[in-house]
């Protein structure tokens, strides 16, 4: 019984640090969305959340980023949105991690803030860029 534990520990430590060497929870690797103001002059408002998590809010000046990171929980239904404004001035809502759509994408996401819109790219580039349109 005990070397059945020691097993089962020694499993899970492993899996703790992969080759990247960022701690994974269990098997599943943390994800990474990366949010850069590329090209729009004024302030970019960013406010994302999940159900169980709100990251919170943050202003972008042209250049600027910012990251947050999650793992995807057990029932494979993970959902971060992102809400993105101008001033008052509301410029959408848009999920930027849905697990069906995202998870053979990326674990380090870059959406891109455009003039147009948000441009979300993953690490593998045969797959097509998720786009969002500004509403304003």
């Amino acid at each position: 019984m005990f070397t059945k534990i020691i097993m089962v520990m020694l499993f899970i430590c492993s899996q703790a640090l992969q080759q990247n060497k960022e701690p994974t929870y269990l098997i599943r690797p943390f994800t990474r969305i990366t949010i850069q103001n590329n090209s729009n002059e004024y302030l970019l408002g960013v406010h994302c959340k999940s159900k169980d998590d709100d990251i919170g809010f943050r202003s972008l000046k042209r250049g600027e980023k910012y990251s947050y990171k999650f793992h995807i929980n057990f029932p494979n239904s993970t959902l971060f949105f992102c809400r993105f404004s101008r001033g008052l001035i509301n410029k959408g809502v848009f999920d930027l991690h849905v697990v069906d759509r995202d998870y053979n994408r990326c674990t380090k996401c870059l959406c891109k803030a455009e003039k147009d819109g948000l441009y979300g790219n993953g690490e593998f580039p045969k797959l097509a860029l998720v786009f969002f349109k500004w509403i304003k």
